[in-house]
């Protein structure tokens, strides 16, 4: 009986798993290695567009996750990271 359940558990589980592997919301799919980033990219015109992916510890687990940004984003996160600093300084004077 025990082995039962735990086949019809596995049954429902695995669509769900599927769904880690599909394109996002910007059509780029999921990232799982560093070869997936390099035929991503292979296939874009712009530098701009180039994915750049780490590995890292997302909040609230202990499991690692590719976190991929393009160069474009992370340049915008920098800016506006550098723009918050300037403003904190401009407070604090």
């Amino acid at each position: 009986m025990n082995k039962i359940i735990i086949v019809i558990s596995l049954a429902f589980l695995l669509p769900a798993c599927e769904s880690l592997y599909e394109a996002n919301d910007d059509g780029i799919p999921r990232i799982r290695s560093q070869r997936d980033v390099d035929a991503y990219n292979a296939t874009v015109s712009s530098e701009s567009e180039q994915l750049v992916c780490e590995r890292e510890v997302v909040i609230g687990t202990n499991i690692r996750q590719w976190v991929c940004l393009t160069v474009a984003q992370r340049d915008s996160l920098a800016r506006q990271a550098q723009d918050n600093v300037e403003q904190v300084q401009n407070l604090l004077q």
